[in-house]
């Protein structure tokens, strides 16, 4: 899945199975409350782990779904007959004018008088207010509802490709690139059947902790202050079917009641603490960078309060949505393990770089 995300961990997921497998044997459950893209939800599904996925926003629990979730073409039945044919059938689909054009696309009139938002074309934006209105008319007969998210999924895939943005959703870019240029045009997503158990829901993080009891935890917060709810609120729009009222000159949607305490420094901290003190787990894994708001020393004498720790650690080039010309520098990425106390038994507190 090509993607335009903060933090994802395409890229080492690897790394971190491999050192999550040394703890924990297949078949283990694990849970990913932060589940982003699903990257690391679906690797770890495919080294025969029991995955429960959930994210505090609706857009990323449709890409676990479709992850995660088994689906086959009787789901489409009632819809275009097959996946390939209700893709088909949306693709086809003439384009009307509604709310993306006029609020998202260079053509359009925002309704609070901005001047107009060029996230998309006219006619990208034109083909996304119908394959939406498609969409909302078959949730709205109550059509197959795993059929019905595994297409709007497709449909942020395919507006990713055609955004006119730099990486992410907090602002258009003056001028229309040559993929932003190009018409939208939805494809079928891998199917793919895991033997473990697959859970996916939409949760914060504390909620999910509260109920959900499981061999280890995977966190993968926000490292800085972009917070993902405003940095993706077009994707988290389309994801929702609904109709919210742009802000400003770059439309975003109300997402105060998703914003996360890992993105403020005089937050982040407790916001650990919580999420330890509440995850009822043996392990907890936690996937981290010296860009984040608390410093390594500082989560390791926060991680080692509370049972063993090992500190894993990788260089990694970072990621720049424009490298051109610009000098390529590095990030270290942490992967911390905590091995919590059982019932309270206090232990040798141990902190390893490994």
């Amino acid at each position: 899945m090509s993607y335009r995300y903060l933090g994802n961990k395409s890229r080492i997921s690897d790394w971190i199975v491999e050192i999550i497998s040394n703890e924990l044997s297949v078949g283990s459950s694990i849970v990913d409350p932060m589940c982003g893209t699903g990257a690391m939800s679906e690797s770890l599904a495919r080294h025969g782990y029991s995955v429960t996925a959930s994210d505090i926003l609706f857009f990323p629990t449709l890409h676990a779904k479709a992850r995660l979730l088994p689906i086959t073409d009787s789901h489409f039945q009632e819809l275009g007959g097959t996946y390939e044919k209700t893709i088909r059938l949306l693709n086809s689909l003439e384009p009307e004018k509604g709310f993306f054009w006029r609020e998202y696309s260079a053509e359009g009139k925002p309704i609070n008088g901005s001047r107009p938002r060029k996230y998309f074309t006219g006619d990208n934006a034109a083909k996304i207010d119908v394959i939406r209105s498609k969409l909302i008319e078959w949730k709205s007969e109550g059509k197959d509802s795993l059929a019905i998210d595994r297409l709007t999924h497709d449909l942020l895939l395919s507006v990713n490709k055609v955004a006119n943005i730099s990486g992410t959703y907090g602002y258009y870019c003056a001028n229309f690139g040559k993929s932003s240029l190009a018409p939208i045009n939805l494809t079928c997503s891998p199917v793919i059947t895991f033997e473990g158990e697959m859970k996916v829901f939409q949760s914060n993080l504390m909620d999910t902790a509260n109920k959900v009891e499981a061999d280890a935890f995977y966190l993968d917060p926000p490292y800085t202050k972009r917070q993902y709810g405003g940095n993706y609120h077009i994707l988290e729009t389309i994801a929702r079917h609904d109709y919210p009222e742009p802000a400003g000159e770059g439309g975003l949607r109300d997402w105060k009641s998703t914003a996360s305490d890992f993105c403020y420094k005089r937050k982040a901290k407790n916001a650990f603490l919580e999420a330890i003190k509440n995850i009822n787990a043996r392990y907890i894994f936690i996937s981290y960078s010296d860009d984040g708001q608390v410093s390594k020393d500082d989560l390791l004498e926060l991680l080692s309060n509370n049972g063993d720790v090992v500190l894993y650690e990788r260089p990694l080039e970072r990621y720049n949505s424009n490298s051109n010309g610009i000098k390529k520098s590095h990030v270290t990425e942490y992967l911390f393990q905590l091995k919590k106390r059982e019932f309270g038994v206090v232990q040798d507190k141990r902190s390893m770089v490994a």
